[in-house]
């Protein structure tokens, strides 16, 4: 409450206080002082008649303005804030009592808005474009605050009191992948984190993972790496190495190659930030080739400064698949090319260049990701999900596995789905949800919001990503920060707006019709 709105009920008091004071100091005159005043031969000193008149004005000057300090201002103000137990700092436009819990583990420290919408998922058998139009806005003005005694329902003031229905397409059903194998060269804590990504794509889907790793001294690591891994459903084989890691990665062909099975059609080599979005989609893709010749595929850099440096080989973030007619032709000039000075993925590529006659088919749905700081252009383009990200916590930040919790409810296909909004808010699903300042003239262009890398210019990337679009400085952006799969079956995301003068939360709780 402001100082100058809570003294008002007292200001007019004391400006009649201030008028008694006057007419004490400076008492009416009597009908015969009056008379004489402006009789010349009786007239009082005019020095006495002065000095009264000054009492008077200096008392009145100092009431008044003791009163217009104190009297109510109709100036906007600061929204007022209040604390909480825990130092964090709540505005008074939020209406409800958000979970402490909840906003620490957001890393909220002063909270300016929060926002909570329900969405009802509507499975769509019929094929759905990747945007979609919905005429209702995302923000209703219509909510909160709402009191029902009749039905027992009372809204908390943060909750938009309808729920807002989207479709989406029927979830994949479980693939089969076990014809396809995994290699990844790493260490025993890097493969520990790495569990939790893969998962999502490997988890429960008969495929294999074969990792080359630093020799552990301890063993207790290996061990406790195999129990997550199992209970996770990953499939995990875990070999020990001294070599360095660039022997490691080329060594993962080999290893890969001795232990197929008569299942297996294609092997991929990864790094342990790749991430595979679906691995039916990915089973899907692999399918349009003839896995019964020799194919290496793979995706280049969005970066030309890259190609330039490194060649045109599959760059191994983004996955390096190698078919089993190939890998057999690899086996026989293995020791020959372990002996090459190049890096990893480019000794592999050289290795395919100088001793067979295959070469390079680019899949332009696998993404190395060569993108620096912000790579939100790319996740909001609202085009066909990519196969594979790579750099998602190094280059930039994008969450991946937070990212996909959403798929727990409605599947694969509906990460990154968007939906455009009739107030102008546009929600990619699991990454942002955000709003434009300037007009966008070609609605397939890719906003380019990343920073150029090693001389890079915006034709450098055309070749992956066009078309192209400028970055729009003004717009508003919500990020995903977190999301969790609720044991009622539902999926609860947050995106957050974070800004100096209060950070502003944007609540998702998703649930099947």
């Amino acid at each position: 409450m402001e100082l100058r709105s809570s003294l008002a009920p007292v200001s007019f008091l004391v400006f009649l206080r201030g008028f008694c004071l006057i007419f004490h100091f400076f008492p009416p005159l009597p009908e015969k002082s009056i008379v004489m005043l402006f009789n010349r031969e009786g007239a009082i000193p005019a020095s006495w008649a002065w000095k009264r008149m000054l009492r008077f004005v200096v008392i009145f000057l100092a009431v008044a303005g003791f009163a217009t300090l104190l009297w109510p201002s109709h100036k906007q103000h600061a929204t007022p804030m209040r604390t909480q137990s825990n130092n964090i700092t709540i505005s008074s436009k939020v209406q409800c009592d958000p979970d402490v819990d909840m906003l620490n583990r957001l890393n909220i420290k002063k909270l300016a808005d929060y926002t909570r919408r329900e969405i009802v998922v509507d499975f769509n058998p019929d094929p759905l474009a990747v945007k979609q139009k919905v005429n209702q806005p995302l923000w209703d003005t219509k909510l909160t605050g709402i009191t029902n005694q009749e039905e027992g329902v009372v809204q908390d003031g943060c909750s938009v009191s309808a729920p807002l229905t989207l479709q989406v397409p029927v979830p994949p059903k479980s693939t089969d992948a076990s014809h396809i194998d995994f290699g990844v060269a790493t260490t025993v804590s890097r493969l520990n984190e790495s569990l939790d990504q893969f998962q999502h794509w490997a988890g429960y889907t008969r495929t294999r993972i074969f990792a080359l790793i630093e020799p552990d001294e301890t063993k207790k690591g290996v061990q406790e790496v195999k129990i997550k891994a199992e209970n996770l459903g990953i499939n995990l084989f875990i070999t020990e190495s001294a070599d360095d890691y660039l022997h490691r990665y080329f060594a993962l062909v080999s290893l890969l190659e001795k232990n197929m099975r008569e299942e297996t059609k294609w092997a991929c080599i990864i790094d342990d930030d790749t991430f595979f979005l679906s691995m039916p989609a990915l089973v899907d893709a692999l399918a349009e080739y003839d896995h019964t010749k020799p194919y290496y595929i793979g995706g280049v850099s969005e970066g030309l400064p890259q190609i330039a440096v490194f060649g045109i080989i599959a760059f191994g973030g983004a996955g390096v698949f190698l078919s089993r007619p190939l890998l057999n032709d690899l086996a026989v000039v293995y020791d020959d090319c372990q002996q090459m000075t190049f890096t990893g993925d480019r000794r592999i590529a050289n290795c395919i260049y100088q001793y067979t006659t295959t070469h390079l088919t680019i899949d332009h749905r696998l993404h190395q990701l060569d993108l620096m700081k912000d790579a939100s252009g790319f996740f909001e383009s609202g085009r066909e999900a990519p196969l594979s990200v790579h750099h998602w916590k190094s280059w930039f930040q994008a969450d991946m596995p937070k990212l996909s919790v959403i798929s727990n409810l409605c599947g694969e296909s509906c990460l990154l789905r968007q939906w455009h909004f009739g107030d102008g808010w546009v929600l990619t699903n699991g990454f942002s949800v955000i709003k434009y300042s300037l007009p966008i003239e070609n609605d397939i262009a890719m906003e380019m919001t990343w920073e150029p890398h090693n001389g890079a210019t915006d034709e450098s990337y055309l070749h992956e990503l066009g078309p192209l679009r400028q970055r729009d400085d003004g717009k508003i952006s919500f990020q995903l920060v977190d999301a969790v799969s609720e044991p009622n079956g539902r999926v609860t995301q947050w995106y957050i707006l974070r800004d100096n003068d209060g950070d502003q939360v944007l609540e998702l709780s998703w649930r099947k019709r």
